[in-house]
């Protein structure tokens, strides 16, 4: 597994977007400021993505209010594996909570599995659907 970005859910992606951009100044490699999702290139193999909170809340069927899980849906941390399916049957095997069965993300171009660390923390595992070359 490849730590590939490190993922803020953020409350205000308009403002966040704006901070990262133009404040920090990163460079943007996607999204804009009105797609609820961007990456930024932090001279790293591992990139810095913002993502409007509600979406990971929706795509996961998640109550962001939930008091059983503090954490969810303000990190995600992002692993690219090179099988989705065999890295999150190896995972549920050994004992990880598993969020999200693996699947084909098409408007995100990836297929990802979704897990929750021990404090409750989102996990992805995912992979390219069209591998993306340079990044």
């Amino acid at each position: 597994m490849r730590c590939s970005n490190i993922r803020l859910l953020v409350n205000d992606y308009e403002a966040c977007f704006h901070f990262y951009s133009q404040v920090l100044k990163l460079p943007l490699l996607r999204g804009d400021e009105n797609s609820r999702y961007a990456e930024f290139d932090v001279e790293s193999t591992t990139r810095l993505a913002i993502s409007q909170r509600e979406v990971m809340a929706e795509a996961l069927g998640t109550d962001m209010a939930d008091p059983e899980l503090p954490h969810q849906d303000r990190l995600a941390v992002i692993f690219e594996v090179d099988d989705v399916d065999v890295t999150a049957a190896r995972l549920v095997a050994s004992g990880a909570r598993q969020v999200m069965e693996p699947r084909d993300w098409t408007a995100w171009g990836i297929r990802a599995a979704h897990f929750r660390d021990p404090d409750g923390y989102l996990l992805e595992i995912n992979r390219p659907l069209i591998p993306l070359s340079g990044l």
